[in-house]
């Protein structure tokens, strides 16, 4: 009986989908670019594509799609959306309109609503979107960025001349390249080709981060991989790090979690790392030279290469040693200032 219960419920969805009805509208409209400093574009149900231009006007286009069990209902419905204007001193604002209870009325009426924006900005002029539901594109776009997207991808090429600020969850972040960036994440995959200061907050992500020269990242979960790295600072739990190349300095606090670095160059300058039940692996360029500090209770394993003998002294603290020793060449003044207990360490 359950099967054909479920059959049932398969036909009547193809033959709703077969029978659905679908009713399409557009805006579209020219604003120019004197006086306005700033763009806010607010969306749901929908993507936005953004193309900046150097002309002195702001095209917005708009596609609207309303997909019903009858032409009846989505007449009523499109009659329902509408794109608000507000202009307000130097700031215009356009915001997508569905009247009420708009996501209620999709669940129970099997309506699908589907508004997709095409926004040509010229130079200079500031943006804001705010999208849900929907994913967000750009190409290259200098100036001030500020982007909110909820359950949706965003994607750009190059990001610059402004600070780029992104709120972002449930989605798939993908940009080559930006000169600065704040962004914060959560339940997100983040690709990042190249960045020059970029600053991370992020929970439940993955990451792929191939070239920053300035990284601070605040992890949650997740793993992150690293390409080539300049300077690396931050915090993390219950995140794993895999580091391709540190070229000078890094300083982090980690719970929980793992770090990995198979290169830190022979001409890096610090290195800074207090961790609790944390895996620690660092492999050094075979002529760098550093002075190595650990300090670590009695339940971190400890794996050195051969050879290799801690000068040990207790202190203040119960169970707490401080191990050191100069390693490999001495025309290079290296620090190495570890802070570790109950996980591993392991150096090469």
């Amino acid at each position: 009986m359950r099967s054909i219960f479920i059959l049932m419920c398969c036909l009547l969805a193809v033959f709703t989908e077969l029978n659905a009805q679908e009713c399409q509208k557009e805006y579209e409209k020219r604003f120019p670019k004197t006086g306005i400093e700033e763009v806010v574009l607010t969306n749901n149900y929908g993507k936005i594509e953004v193309v900046q231009t150097s002309g002195d006007e702001i095209h917005v286009y708009a596609n609207m799609k309303v997909t019903a069990k009858s032409a009846a209902k989505a007449d009523e419905t499109m009659d329902l959306i509408q794109v608000l204007e507000t202009r307000t001193g130097n700031y215009l604002d356009l915001k997508t309109s569905y009247g009420k209870d708009m996501a209620f009325k999709q669940f129970m009426s099997g309506l699908t609503v589907k508004v997709d924006y095409r926004v040509s900005l010229p130079k200079g002029v500031k943006l804001r979107i705010i999208n849900s539901n929907g994913a967000v594109f750009l190409g290259n776009f200098e100036g001030v960025l500020n982007v909110d997207v909820q359950n949706g991808d965003f994607k750009a090429a190059t990001l610059k001349g402004g600070e780029f600020y992104i709120k972002q969850s449930k989605g798939s972040f993908n940009v080559e390249q930006v000169e600065t960036m704040t962004g914060d994440f959560k339940d997100c995959s983040i690709i990042l080709g190249e960045g020059e200061d970029v600053r991370l907050t992020t929970n439940s992500c993955s990451g792929d981060l191939a070239s920053i020269d300035k990284l601070n990242i605040r992890s949650s979960g997740g793993t992150i991989k690293l390409g080539d790295i300049e300077d690396l600072t931050g915090s993390s739990s219950f995140t794993k790090y895999e580091m391709q190349d540190l070229a000078n300095f890094l300083d982090m606090e980690m719970k929980m979690g793992e770090m990995n670095i198979r290169n830190i160059q022979s001409l890096f300058s610090e290195l800074c790392l207090k961790g609790s039940f944390t895996k620690v692996g660092l492999s050094f360029a075979n002529n760098a030279g550093y002075q190595l500090e650990v300090k670590h209770n009695k339940s971190l394993k400890i794996n050195l290469p051969q050879g290799w003998v801690l000068d040990e002294r207790p202190t203040s603290e119960r169970n707490i040693t401080i191990g050191t020793k100069f390693v490999g060449n001495e025309k290079y003044e290296g620090k190495v200032f570890l802070e570790l207990s109950n996980g591993s360490l392991f150096i090469q």
